[in-house]
């Protein structure tokens, strides 16, 4: 217990600790305007003998020193941002304009109508942005770009850009490799520019891109966004065939499985359908909910978080089979009503079976609901076959007492 107390009181320093945590909340600044405030500029003498540096002054020059250098993470917001400080932590921005002209020590996260990374700017980390037009003229170590027009002059991404654009501009270099959807994609759009991208390129766009000779020094992928379509609708075929074919194989092997190795389960399923499925569904419904709820409690006791682990996997096990299961008892229903009674019979309507339930769950809108109804009834049958019924031992027990009765009697 006292175990438990202290690592609550840990996490609750702990959380207090970071809610306590300097945060710099940085604004644009001029410098000419500036005025340092000291309450030693009114009780310090000036020293006329120094060497002229008097308490003001060196207030001053600490003051202009914090702002030129910030040791923690900067957040800031307005209409036009300009960044003319080092940022020793992480940068996060939303503005109109932002202007960053100095080093960013961490990320930086900016959304913006635009975005400048001048000459002088040098992002150590990474560049997320969202914004309409994004302009890169100094170095970025990885950029992720979501905007309508980013062009990279005369700059520098030091190793990936990964970019879903409407332009695309390379002027500058990618140090490493280039991932874009984007479309158009130009190279030295202006003079004495030379845009190079130093690993692979691998874009979609509608229209093939004029790539100059020496551009890229990998390999070049390109993708058609013009044919997706086709091949959405090729590849939704083909997905559909392919997990139709692996469900009807998946039941049939569930199917051999109980017929070798639960023959009495498997002939009992088609008991579950009928009169009794409101009780078998609700069975399901209550251990869907209550599992999960007795495993979590487990795992918080820790001496029984093994014992949770287990009984988790079996769960996720049964829910696994449970659209089978339910397939098979309904498949079984459905051979009594019409007879059949042979193996081979029963296999075959079983395919037939499998097919009708995997497209009924296909069925748009409603097909999650019918599949999450399925799992349920499945899981319920499970849990009705495993759980032995209370009511059918004491009607055992009634009809041993009353023969045993019979037999003295007699």
């Amino acid at each position: 217990m006292t175990k438990n107390k202290t690592k609550i009181i840990l996490v609750f320093l702990i959380i207090a600790l970071l809610f306590s945590s300097t945060f710099v909340f940085a604004d644009n600044e001029d410098e000419s305007t500036a005025v340092p405030i000291s309450e030693e500029s009114e009780t310090t003498p000036v020293d006329t003998n120094s060497t002229g540096i008097n308490a003001t002054e060196s207030n001053a020059n600490a003051q202009a020193q914090e702002d030129s250098y910030k040791k923690s993470d900067v957040y800031l917001t307005g209409d036009n941002v300009t960044i003319d400080y080092i940022v020793d932590g992480n940068l996060f921005v939303c503005a109109n304009t932002v202007t960053i002209n100095s080093q960013i020590g961490g990320d930086a996260f900016i959304m913006a109508k635009n975005l400048i990374v001048n000459d002088e700017a040098y992002i150590f980390n990474n560049l997320f942005v969202m914004a309409n037009s994004v302009e890169i003229k100094g170095v970025v170590y990885d950029a992720y770009a979501l905007a309508n027009t980013l062009t990279i002059s005369k700059g520098y991404v030091y190793r990936d850009l990964k970019a879903n654009c409407d332009t695309l501009n390379i002027n500058g270099t990618v140090g490493r490799n280039a991932f874009v959807n984007c479309s158009s994609l130009n190279f030295n759009t202006v003079e004495n520019s030379n845009g190079v991208i130093y690993g692979n390129l691998e874009y979609s766009s509608k229209n093939e891109a004029s790539i100059p000779e020496g551009a890229v020094n990998g390999t070049v992928n390109y993708k058609n966004n013009s044919d997706s379509s086709k091949q959405s609708v090729r590849s939704i075929v083909a997905d559909y065939i392919l997990s139709l074919g692996s469900f009807i194989a998946f039941v049939l092997i569930v199917w051999l499985l109980c017929l070798w190795l639960a023959p009495k389960f498997l002939n009992n399923t088609e008991s579950y359908i009928g009169k009794g499925s409101l009780k078998v569904f609700g069975k399901g419904l209550l251990g869907l909910i209550a599992i999960p709820v007795a495993c979590i409690i487990l795992i918080l006791l820790q001496l029984t978080s093994s014992i949770s682990l287990v009984i988790l996997s079996l769960y996720i096990l049964a829910l696994v089979v449970s659209t089978s299961l339910f397939t098979i008892s309904a498949n079984n229903y459905v051979c009594n009503k019409l007879k059949i009674n042979k193996k081979s019979g029963i296999f075959g309507m079983l395919i037939v079976t499998a097919i009708f339930i995997s497209l009924l769950t296909k069925i748009p809108y409603i097909g999650a609901i019918i599949s999450l109804l399925i799992a349920i009834f499945g899981l319920g049958i499970l849990l009705t076959a495993i759980i032995p019924n209370k009511q059918k031992k004491s009607s055992d027990k009634v009809e041993v007492t009353e023969v045993e009765k019979i037999d003295e009697n007699k």
